[in-house]
Protein backbone atom coordinates (compact mmCIF):
# COMPACT_ATOMS: atom_id res chain seq x y z
CA UNK A 1 0.00 0.00 0.00
CA UNK A 2 2.69 2.41 0.75
CA UNK A 3 4.45 1.98 -2.60
CA UNK A 4 1.33 2.62 -4.46
CA UNK A 5 0.53 5.80 -2.68
CA UNK A 6 3.71 7.10 -3.48
CA UNK A 7 3.31 6.44 -6.91
CA UNK A 8 4.77 9.48 -8.82
CA UNK A 9 2.49 12.30 -9.32
CA UNK A 10 0.65 12.75 -12.63
CA UNK A 11 -1.24 15.43 -11.92
CA UNK A 12 -0.73 19.22 -10.64
CA UNK A 13 -2.97 18.16 -7.99
CA UNK A 14 -1.40 14.80 -6.96
CA UNK A 15 2.19 16.76 -7.16
CA UNK A 16 0.58 19.31 -4.45
CA UNK A 17 -0.74 16.11 -2.40
CA UNK A 18 3.09 14.64 -2.33
CA UNK A 19 4.58 18.28 -1.51
CA UNK A 20 2.19 18.67 1.60
CA UNK A 21 3.40 15.62 2.30
CA UNK A 22 6.66 16.28 2.77
CA UNK A 23 5.98 19.66 4.59
CA UNK A 24 3.91 17.94 6.92
CA UNK A 25 6.88 15.08 7.62
CA UNK A 26 9.17 17.98 8.11
CA UNK A 27 7.12 19.33 10.87
CA UNK A 28 6.73 16.08 12.81
CA UNK A 29 10.96 15.74 12.91
CA UNK A 30 11.02 19.42 13.43
CA UNK A 31 8.53 19.08 16.49
CA UNK A 32 11.24 16.97 17.91
CA UNK A 33 14.59 18.26 16.24
CA UNK A 34 16.41 21.60 15.59
CA UNK A 35 17.22 22.49 11.56
CA UNK A 36 20.63 21.07 11.55
CA UNK A 37 20.19 17.96 12.78
CA UNK A 38 17.33 16.98 10.10
CA UNK A 39 18.55 15.62 6.97
CA UNK A 40 17.40 15.07 3.92
CA UNK A 41 17.61 11.38 4.43
CA UNK A 42 15.31 11.72 7.37
CA UNK A 43 12.71 13.88 5.88
CA UNK A 44 12.50 10.95 2.97
CA UNK A 45 11.74 7.82 5.26
CA UNK A 46 9.27 10.16 7.47
CA UNK A 47 7.30 10.98 4.49
CA UNK A 48 7.48 7.35 3.52
CA UNK A 49 9.56 8.41 0.35
CA UNK A 50 13.11 6.50 -0.40
CA UNK A 51 15.36 9.39 -1.30
CA UNK A 52 15.52 8.86 -5.29
CA UNK A 53 11.92 9.64 -4.88
CA UNK A 54 12.21 12.72 -2.96
CA UNK A 55 14.50 14.38 -5.36
CA UNK A 56 11.83 14.01 -7.91
CA UNK A 57 10.03 16.93 -5.99
CA UNK A 58 12.86 18.37 -4.06
CA UNK A 59 16.64 18.76 -4.48
CA UNK A 60 18.16 19.55 -1.30
CA UNK A 61 16.79 19.88 2.49
CA UNK A 62 16.78 23.67 1.93
CA UNK A 63 14.40 23.46 -0.41
CA UNK A 64 11.80 21.23 1.44
CA UNK A 65 12.37 24.31 4.40
CA UNK A 66 11.75 27.02 2.16
CA UNK A 67 8.41 25.12 0.95
CA UNK A 68 8.05 25.23 5.00
CA UNK A 69 8.43 28.33 5.58
CA UNK A 70 5.77 29.61 2.86
CA UNK A 71 3.15 27.56 4.80
CA UNK A 72 3.89 28.92 8.07
CA UNK A 73 3.85 32.57 6.17
CA UNK A 74 0.29 31.58 4.99
CA UNK A 75 -0.42 30.83 8.46
CA UNK A 76 0.52 33.58 10.39
CA UNK A 77 -0.94 36.23 7.60
CA UNK A 78 -4.45 34.69 8.04
CA UNK A 79 -3.82 34.97 11.75
CA UNK A 80 -3.00 38.31 11.16
CA UNK A 81 -5.89 39.39 8.50
CA UNK A 82 -8.61 37.59 11.85
CA UNK A 83 -6.83 39.93 14.39
CA UNK A 84 -6.12 43.66 12.93
CA UNK A 85 -10.38 44.08 12.45
CA UNK A 86 -10.55 47.59 13.60
CA UNK A 87 -9.51 50.69 11.81
CA UNK A 88 -8.53 52.66 15.07
CA UNK A 89 -5.93 50.75 16.85
CA UNK A 90 -3.72 52.47 19.47
CA UNK A 91 0.29 52.33 19.22
CA UNK A 92 -0.14 49.90 22.94
CA UNK A 93 -2.93 48.16 21.08
CA UNK A 94 -1.33 47.57 18.07
CA UNK A 95 1.67 46.39 19.67
CA UNK A 96 0.04 44.08 21.86
CA UNK A 97 -1.91 42.00 18.84
CA UNK A 98 1.47 42.09 16.81
CA UNK A 99 3.45 40.48 19.59
CA UNK A 100 0.83 37.71 20.63
CA UNK A 101 0.58 36.72 16.49
CA UNK A 102 4.68 36.14 16.68
CA UNK A 103 4.45 34.28 19.73
CA UNK A 104 1.22 31.87 18.49
CA UNK A 105 3.76 31.41 15.64
CA UNK A 106 7.01 31.49 17.27
CA UNK A 107 7.80 28.62 14.65
CA UNK A 108 7.89 31.26 11.62
CA UNK A 109 10.21 33.73 13.77
CA UNK A 110 12.71 29.91 14.01
CA UNK A 111 12.48 29.58 10.23
CA UNK A 112 13.12 33.14 9.42
CA UNK A 113 16.03 33.40 11.70
CA UNK A 114 17.39 31.01 9.30
CA UNK A 115 16.29 31.76 6.30
CA UNK A 116 19.32 34.58 5.13
CA UNK A 117 21.92 32.53 6.51
CA UNK A 118 21.25 28.94 5.51
CA UNK A 119 18.16 28.99 3.25
CA UNK A 120 18.18 31.00 0.57
CA UNK A 121 22.40 30.41 0.02
CA UNK A 122 21.63 26.64 -0.24
CA UNK A 123 18.90 26.56 -3.10
CA UNK A 124 18.84 27.51 -7.41
CA UNK A 125 18.10 30.54 -8.44
CA UNK A 126 14.54 29.26 -9.75
CA UNK A 127 13.27 27.85 -6.51
CA UNK A 128 14.75 31.29 -4.68
CA UNK A 129 12.64 33.16 -7.50
CA UNK A 130 9.87 31.46 -6.45
CA UNK A 131 9.94 31.69 -2.64
CA UNK A 132 10.46 35.54 -3.48
CA UNK A 133 7.15 35.85 -5.41
CA UNK A 134 5.09 34.34 -3.10
CA UNK A 135 6.28 35.92 -0.40
CA UNK A 136 5.95 39.53 -2.00
CA UNK A 137 1.96 38.66 -2.53
CA UNK A 138 1.65 37.63 0.60
CA UNK A 139 3.30 40.81 1.93
CA UNK A 140 1.58 42.77 -0.30
CA UNK A 141 -1.63 41.52 1.46
CA UNK A 142 -0.66 42.10 4.83
CA UNK A 143 1.06 45.86 3.79
CA UNK A 144 -2.56 46.48 2.29
CA UNK A 145 -4.30 45.08 5.00
CA UNK A 146 -2.72 46.70 7.65
CA UNK A 147 -2.29 50.10 6.38
CA UNK A 148 -4.82 53.11 8.37
CA UNK A 149 -5.01 50.23 11.41
CA UNK A 150 -3.61 53.54 13.72
CA UNK A 151 -4.39 57.00 12.37
CA UNK A 152 -0.94 58.11 10.38
CA UNK A 153 0.50 54.48 9.50
CA UNK A 154 0.17 55.09 5.58
CA UNK A 155 0.68 52.41 3.10
CA UNK A 156 3.85 53.89 2.77
CA UNK A 157 5.17 53.07 6.01
CA UNK A 158 3.99 50.10 6.94
CA UNK A 159 6.51 48.35 4.57
CA UNK A 160 9.27 49.96 6.46
CA UNK A 161 7.87 48.47 9.87
CA UNK A 162 7.48 45.11 8.75
CA UNK A 163 11.19 45.56 7.25
CA UNK A 164 12.56 46.59 10.81
CA UNK A 165 10.69 44.48 13.10
CA UNK A 166 11.16 41.33 11.35
CA UNK A 167 15.05 42.34 11.34
CA UNK A 168 14.58 43.51 15.34
CA UNK A 169 12.22 39.51 15.81
CA UNK A 170 15.16 37.23 14.42
CA UNK A 171 17.73 39.43 16.63
CA UNK A 172 15.55 39.12 19.56
CA UNK A 173 14.86 35.41 18.89
CA UNK A 174 18.76 34.39 18.09
CA UNK A 175 19.70 36.48 21.76
CA UNK A 176 16.86 34.72 23.56
CA UNK A 177 16.92 31.10 21.99
CA UNK A 178 19.66 29.60 24.43
CA UNK A 179 21.35 26.78 25.16
CA UNK A 180 20.92 25.17 28.62
CA UNK A 181 24.46 26.56 29.96
CA UNK A 182 23.83 29.90 28.29
CA UNK A 183 20.65 30.00 30.79
CA UNK A 184 22.25 28.75 33.37
CA UNK A 185 25.38 31.45 32.69
CA UNK A 186 22.75 34.35 32.42
CA UNK A 187 21.18 33.19 35.99
CA UNK A 188 24.40 34.44 37.80
CA UNK A 189 24.28 37.49 39.41
CA UNK A 190 27.29 38.84 37.88
CA UNK A 191 25.43 38.43 34.08
CA UNK A 192 21.76 38.60 34.66
CA UNK A 193 22.07 42.31 33.44
CA UNK A 194 22.30 40.76 30.07
CA UNK A 195 19.16 38.47 30.25
CA UNK A 196 16.83 39.61 27.81
CA UNK A 197 12.67 39.28 28.02
CA UNK A 198 11.89 39.10 24.26
CA UNK A 199 8.31 39.80 24.50
CA UNK A 200 9.09 42.89 27.06
CA UNK A 201 11.96 43.94 24.25
CA UNK A 202 9.95 42.98 21.26
CA UNK A 203 6.91 45.42 22.38
CA UNK A 204 8.97 48.42 23.60
CA UNK A 205 11.10 48.22 19.81
CA UNK A 206 7.26 48.01 18.12
CA UNK A 207 6.07 50.92 19.82
CA UNK A 208 9.12 53.03 19.27
CA UNK A 209 8.97 51.91 15.48
CA UNK A 210 5.22 52.73 15.21
CA UNK A 211 5.80 56.32 17.08
CA UNK A 212 8.63 56.74 14.38
CA UNK A 213 7.15 56.09 11.56
CA UNK A 214 3.76 58.20 12.05
CA UNK A 215 4.91 60.84 13.91
CA UNK A 216 7.37 61.42 10.50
Amino acid sequence: MKKEKWLRARSDEQKEMRIQEIVSATERLYSNHRYEEITFVQIAKEAGFTRSNLYKYFSSKEEIFLEFLKHDMKIWKSDLLNNFIKSDYSVDEFAEIWIDLLQKNKRLTELTSILYLHLEKEVSYDNLLDFKQTFTKDFEQVITHLAGKIKGFTIDKVPEFLSLQSTIGVGLYQMTDLSENQKKILELPEFCQWKVDFRQKFVQATKYILDGLIKD
